[in-house]
């Protein structure tokens, strides 16, 4: 989880997506997906947070 961190700081949207993501991650069965509305500005970070937790390979598609 450092990557997050070395990009944009501590701070208390990474610290709450972080905790977010990983609570999705532990309650969503293997079969699960997740299906995040957030605004342009969080995007970035929300997709580097996902990617660190659930995997690279876990993202399937953008719908925009």
């Amino acid at each position: 989880m450092r990557a997050p961190r070395v990009f944009f700081g501590q701070n208390d949207v990474t610290v709450y997506l972080r905790r977010y993501v990983c609570e999705l991650h532990r309650a969503l069965k293997p079969t699960g997906s997740v299906y995040l509305h957030c605004d342009p500005t969080a995007s970035h970070c929300i997709k580097l947070v996902l990617d660190v937790v659930l995997g690279l390979k876990q993202f399937k598609n953008e719908i925009i």
